[in-house]
């Protein structure tokens, strides 16, 4: 499923959003891209927290692309998105139905290995809930203010790729 490309101007529609849709690289970059334009819509966070909410997003799908279906055809994937107003926190989820494997080591390699450290430390909570029937990977992002508070971020900030 791709996304709409244009969000709603009714704030409480953007309080939830489910995305379902095949593990590619090219979803990716679409989910990368409406998750983007979500947060846009709904929090006002600066620049900083808005690239580390976004880097997160995106390594959360590319480590499904790349290691979720890795012994079989590809498949699908899950993407959340919810914000809690009352709380001023953005909850992220992405699933999947491949069978997870436990890392044989922790040890980080030239070119790989970095994906949940680096998810642990731009989200405020990170979890990775692996089974043999699917992996969750939950980012909780929290002092995230409603969209119209001051936020600091200029309008010239683009997604580049």
């Amino acid at each position: 499923m791709t996304p709409a490309s244009q969000p709603s101007s009714d704030p409480r529609e953007h309080a939830r959003r489910r995305l379902e849709g095949d593990a590619s690289p090219v979803t990716v970059a679409q989910w990368r891209r409406f998750a983007q334009d979500w947060l846009n819509a709904t929090v006002a966070v600066g620049e900083e927290r808005f690239a580390d909410i976004t880097l997160a997003v995106d390594e959360a799908l590319s480590n499904c692309v790349d290691h979720a279906y890795r012994d079989r055809s590809a498949g699908t994937m899950v993407l959340e998105l919810s914000y809690d107003e009352n709380h001023a926190v953005v909850q992220i989820q992405v699933t999947d139905e491949g069978s997870w494997q436990e890392p044989k080591s922790m040890r980080v390699s030239d070119f790989r290995g970095r994906g949940v450290l680096l998810m642990t430390a731009l989200a405020d909570e990170c979890s990775v809930d692996g089974h043999d029937n699917g992996t969750t990977v939950r980012l909780v992002f929290r002092d995230c203010p409603p969209q119209g508070a001051s936020h600091g971020r200029t309008d010239a900030l683009q997604d580049t790729a």
